[in-house]
């Protein structure tokens, strides 16, 4: 590899006028091609240490690559101020056949702090027909100081936007060619000014220029990447390191409120409002969804397109809503669950509900000693609002209460007596005849004594107008006996 510079360069008096320079790679011979080629190496020379009015000597190489003879028309020098080039066998001006080389002595005489010069090599290579060596001395060098050494964009919500600026700075005692600048890495990190309209450029020593950067990030992540600076030999390539973290979301918050309830009377909210985003976007939607509930529930979350949803248990078990929020941008959070446990509020308390809607089943209690669609029956047609009065007469507590009645869904059917008088009472399921659906059906009863489940059974029912008896209970104690 080598050095490839145009035709127009320094011209140093006293300091830096322009420059031109083209740092491009020598293109490949085409196989059997008939170009001349020219390579020259090293790049640069560099002479450090030289004592003032001492000289020192060097070397480069110039080589016939190509496919045809290379014809080296002439070597010059930039200013030839302290510097002086021989040919050491004397081949150069003149043809170098395929495959060979010749050697340039350049020697630097050091007359002041600081010196740099560019020998030219002339050739008829057609792609680079002059290409430059660099040259310096006198304890000299370009030297690249990059402000910050590195950019830390912070962390920010995605899709927002940040700049930094980074400084080229020119620290050396020669000028530093700047071929390209580029980002390897994220490309949530752009370069939006590079400080140059073109390239190559050149920084004078002493001289500066920054370069802006960006980042925005697009999710919520961290990001890498590098600026490369890609400068002329003997600097090379510079980087410096860039990070940044794309902090911004949503963040679903939610909780019930109350947590607990009484089944069927009770009701709580499920809140979302404490959500929020960790960047500057704005959440524009709530999405509840009711996630698990007890076998049987009918029971829904309430409509509504704000952070919070009210809600009315149907059964004694756990109910638990999903809450996941989307912002402005279009982003959503993990989900965010929150649960509510519905409680039996009487002693005695009895639920129904069954698998196939279109089906109207009711739920009977018999009091002790009790007959079907009598007083001593609750059931639908005379025991919702607990009208009827059971065992002391006046006592409202021993009194049953159809809470829930279903005609053409599922159920759930709710009786419940708070203090039960004692007794056995009776639990029957009754098909009512004239339902849309005539088929089998599995009709589940639960019988919660004292706030606990202390039985549960399921069975077919599928004989329109039939009864089917479930299971006395034994009051005091709430003991079940199946039927």
């Amino acid at each position: 590899m080598r050095l490839v510079f145009s035709t127009s360069l320094f011209l140093l008096a006293g300091g830096l006028v322009g420059c031109g320079i083209d740092n491009g790679l020598r293109k490949e011979v085409p196989e059997g091609g008939d170009l001349a080629v020219i390579d020259v190496s090293p790049e640069t020379l560099t002479y450090a240490d030289v004592a003032m009015g001492e000289s020192e000597s060097k070397v480069f190489t110039v080589s016939s690559v190509g496919g045809v003879d290379l014809e080296v028309s002439g070597i010059t020098l930039d200013t030839g101020t302290a510097f002086a080039w021989t040919s050491m066998d004397g081949k150069l001006p003149g043809t170098l056949a395929v495959g060979e080389s010749a050697d340039i002595t350049v020697t630097y005489t050091r007359s002041s702090d600081g010196e740099f010069d560019t020998a030219w090599v002339a050739s008829n290579d057609a792609g680079n027909p002059s290409v430059g060596v660099l040259l310096y001395g006198g304890d000299v060098a370009p030297e690249l100081t990059l402000d910050p050494p590195s950019w830390d964009a912070g962390a920010i919500g995605a899709g927002d936007v940040v700049t930094g600026i980074i400084k080229l700075k020119s620290t050396g005692g020669a000028p530093v060619v700047i071929n390209d600048l580029s980002i390897d890495g994220d490309s949530e990190f752009t370069i939006v000014d590079s400080g140059f309209s073109s390239y190559p450029a050149t920084l004078a020593p002493g001289e500066e220029s920054s370069v802006k950067l960006s980042f925005s990030p697009s999710a919520i992540a961290v990001y890498n990447a590098d600026l490369v600076v890609d400068a002329a030999a003997p600097v090379g390539t510079v980087t410096a390191p860039l990070t940044g973290e794309g902090a911004g979301g949503p963040i679903a918050l939610c909780y019930a409120d109350p947590a607990e309830v009484d089944a069927i009377s009770g009701t709580t909210t499920f809140k979302g409002d404490d959500s929020y985003d960790t960047g500057s976007a704005t959440i524009t939607t709530y999405t509840w969804t009711l996630i698990s509930a007890p076998s049987g529930s009918s029971a829904l979350l309430a409509r509504g397109s704000g952070p919070n949803r009210t809600f009315q248990p149907d059964l004694v078990g756990d109910y638990t809503a999903q809450l996941i929020v989307t912002n402005s941008l279009g982003q959503s959070s993990e989900p965010c669950e929150a649960t509510v446990s519905a409680i039996p509020t009487q002693d005695f308390w009895i639920e129904m509900y069954w698998v196939h809607s279109g089906d109207d089943m009711d739920l009977h209690l018999l009091k002790p000693a009790g007959t079907r669609e009598t007083t001593g029956d609750c059931y639908y047609a005379n025991c919702t609002g607990g009208t009827l009065d059971w065992g002391v007469r006046g006592d409202a507590t021993d009194n049953p209460s159809l809470d829930l009645d279903d005609i053409s869904a599922v159920g759930p059917e709710n009786i419940n007596i708070d203090a039960p008088a004692n007794g056995d009472y009776t639990v029957e399921v009754n098909d009512y005849p004239g339902s849309v659906y005539n088929g089998r059906n599995d009709v589940t009863v639960n019988i919660y004594v004292g706030g606990a489940l202390v039985w549960s059974d399921t069975r077919d029912v599928n004989s329109e107008g039939s009864y089917e008896s479930f299971a006395t209970v034994t009051w005091p104690g709430g003991a079940v006996t199946p039927m």
